[in-house]
Protein backbone atom coordinates (compact mmCIF):
# COMPACT_ATOMS: atom_id res chain seq x y z
CA UNK A 1 0.00 0.00 0.00
CA UNK A 2 1.53 3.28 -1.26
CA UNK A 3 0.89 6.48 0.81
CA UNK A 4 -2.10 9.01 1.21
CA UNK A 5 -0.55 11.58 0.27
CA UNK A 6 2.47 11.16 -1.70
CA UNK A 7 4.99 13.37 -1.60
CA UNK A 8 3.73 15.59 1.26
CA UNK A 9 6.20 15.89 4.01
CA UNK A 10 4.93 16.06 7.66
CA UNK A 11 6.33 18.06 10.20
CA UNK A 12 5.70 18.17 13.94
CA UNK A 13 3.48 20.67 14.92
CA UNK A 14 4.95 20.96 18.26
CA UNK A 15 8.78 20.51 17.37
CA UNK A 16 9.02 20.57 13.71
CA UNK A 17 11.15 17.37 13.42
CA UNK A 18 10.20 15.74 9.86
CA UNK A 19 7.32 12.84 10.78
CA UNK A 20 8.50 11.04 7.94
CA UNK A 21 11.85 9.57 8.78
CA UNK A 22 10.41 9.14 11.79
CA UNK A 23 10.67 4.82 12.36
CA UNK A 24 7.19 2.99 11.19
CA UNK A 25 5.49 6.18 10.38
CA UNK A 26 2.60 6.01 8.22
CA UNK A 27 0.27 8.56 6.94
CA UNK A 28 -2.31 6.16 6.63
CA UNK A 29 -2.98 7.04 10.03
CA UNK A 30 -4.83 10.29 10.72
CA UNK A 31 -2.99 10.56 14.07
CA UNK A 32 0.97 10.62 14.59
CA UNK A 33 2.62 11.01 17.98
CA UNK A 34 5.81 12.66 17.22
CA UNK A 35 9.20 10.07 18.59
CA UNK A 36 10.84 13.13 19.63
CA UNK A 37 8.53 15.22 21.74
CA UNK A 38 5.30 13.41 22.17
CA UNK A 39 2.85 15.72 20.48
CA UNK A 40 0.14 13.96 18.46
CA UNK A 41 0.16 15.19 15.16
CA UNK A 42 -2.95 15.31 13.22
CA UNK A 43 -2.56 13.41 9.56
CA UNK A 44 -4.72 14.56 6.87
CA UNK A 45 -5.97 17.28 4.25
CA UNK A 46 -6.60 19.87 6.28
CA UNK A 47 -3.20 19.81 7.50
CA UNK A 48 -1.52 20.58 3.94
CA UNK A 49 -0.13 23.80 3.47
CA UNK A 50 1.02 24.67 -0.38
CA UNK A 51 4.19 26.74 -0.48
CA UNK A 52 5.03 28.92 -3.60
CA UNK A 53 8.72 28.30 -4.87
Amino acid sequence: MGDRFPGIDWYCDSCNQNLNNQAGFDDHKYIWQCTECGYKNSISSANIIEVED
